[in-house]
């Protein structure tokens, strides 16, 4: 049997009929009172655990650049033996057993003896490859200090004095000279090495630039604030091709919901602690506790700009306002059109792990507007309208997530350290722990994971 009306015109006639029921329907339910609130969650420290990684290659040319080719005495004429100390070529450096292990050619330079002629010899007097060696550790002012000991040498040209035709071995004259000259020689390295090597100057830009607000979302405008708090540093390892020193980070992390980049003071660099063992594994714990009037803000800045409509055109959404209780997050919901007035929803905000989503879950209408709503009309809106609101009140971060690792390398490259060193970031993990309301907004820890590095370029 064929229906006695086309579907399109039963669907305006069914339209029409509930226009003419709830035309100009006016409700103003009693809101839902802000109270019954989750416990704050405890502030809780972050760390970010890394390495500065510096090739052994970069390290001989600071210390080649900085060590006076001229290590002891330049030559005082008229004395017994004017001895000079200087290096014939590069300082070579190793790392085996936890020791910094150098090597570097030497000549030992002899004027003519009890005369003043400072004319220098064509040759030297002799001249040995010599090797120290020195533990590395990282001191409370930044710095790479060392405790070079002379370890052994071998003869290149021996030391020897032709006399009446023959050759006299001063192999134990230079020997005991060299036990004197070492001191001066083991200074000058030392020097060298707590001169040039000096980590406050690595770390001072990278502390820096990592107080700068980060942002994690530009669609909704949000920032992550970091605010270090202190460094601490274990031993440093190494290998044949590098040193390494482990540094942790200390910060509390926080976020602002604005559009515009938050104002920041940044704080100093401060004295390096040592411990003996250190993670290393970064583990950030974002804090975030995200006011209702900036949520407002940025759900009236959307609305305004594209006011949602449902019900076939025939209802708008004017405004729409978040506050908390009863554990939940309740939508103030400003309509006009079919049905004029405000009604209340209510849901539990959720961080979609599979989604990497921020959202509001199992959103219905308060009790109190369910019970001002005619069956009809919130059977006619509730599907739609929640829908609205879900869109609204959803903050994607999937994408924002994955690129955030490529966003902190590009603004640590981008900053001044970039030029001079390569963020590496091996792994990250992402793993929402709490969340709770709270009267003024939304509370949230998040725990991220990462494996972090910097590879010096240049020092």
């Amino acid at each position: 049997m064929k229906p006695l009306l086309p579907l399109p015109i039963q669907y305006v006639c069914a339209l029409a009929l509930l226009l003419l029921l709830t035309q100009c329907r006016d409700v103003e339910p009693q809101p839902p009172k802000a109270e019954g609130f989750d416990k704050p969650l405890s502030p809780t420290k972050s760390h970010v655990a890394g390495s500065v990684i510096f090739p052994l290659r970069l390290l001989e040319d600071k210390i080649n650049q900085e060590l006076d080719t001229v290590l002891v005495g330049r030559g005082i004429p008229g004395t017994l033996f004017p001895f000079r100390v200087a290096r014939a070529g590069r300082v070579h450096i190793q790392y085996t057993g936890q020791q910094v292990r150098l090597s570097t050619p030497l000549q030992l330079w002899m004027t003519k003896p009890f005369s003043s002629d400072t004319t220098p010899p064509d040759k030297p007097f002799c001249s040995l490859q010599i090797n120290f060696q020195s533990p590395l550790n990282v001191t409370p002012d930044w710095r790479l200090a060392s405790n070079v000991r002379f370890t052994d040498y071998d003869w290149v040209i021996k030391p020897q004095l032709r006399l009446l035709g023959r050759e006299i071995s001063l192999a134990n004259l230079v020997k005991k000279l060299l036990q004197t000259f070492e001191p001066g020689i083991e200074a000058a390295i030392d020097g060298a090495i707590y001169k040039q090597l000096r980590l406050d100057q690595i770390v001072g830009p990278i502390w820096k630039d990592m107080q700068q607000p980060l942002q994690i979302s530009k669609q909704y405008g949000l920032w992550l604030l970091p605010k270090p708090l202190a460094v601490e540093a274990s031993p440093i390892t190494g290998d044949k091709e590098k040193i390494i020193a482990h540094l942790r980070i200390t910060f509390d992390t926080k976020t602002a919901l604005q559009l515009n980049k938050p104002t920041h003071s940044p704080s100093p660099l401060p004295d390096l602690q040592k411990q003996e063992h250190l993670p290393r594994t970064a583990i950030v714990r974002l804090m975030s506790s995200v006011p209702y009037a900036d949520v407002n803000q940025v759900l009236n800045s959307r609305i305004t700009s594209d006011p949602p409509k449902l019900a076939l055109g025939t209802l708008t959404v004017k405004h729409v306002s978040v506050y908390g209780g009863q554990r939940s997050l309740i939508v103030k919901t400003e309509l006009d059109g079919l049905l004029d007035g405000t009604v209340y929803l209510r849901g539990r905000p959720v961080f979609d792990t599979l989604t990497n989503t921020l959202t509001v879950q199992n959103l219905d209408f308060d009790t109190e507007t369910e019970a001002a709503l005619p069956a009809p009309l919130r059977s006619m809106i509730h599907k739609g309208l929640v829908n609205v609101l879900d869109d609204l009140l959803t903050i994607r971060l999937a994408d924002d997530i994955r690129q955030f690792p490529d966003k902190i390398s590009k603004a640590f490259a981008s900053g001044g350290t970039g030029q001079r060193a390569q963020l590496l970031i091996h792994s990250f993990r992402f793993v929402p722990q709490q969340l709770a309301v709270r009267p003024d907004g939304v509370q949230t820890l998040i725990r991220v994971e990462s494996n972090v590095a910097v590879q010096m370029k240049k020092l």
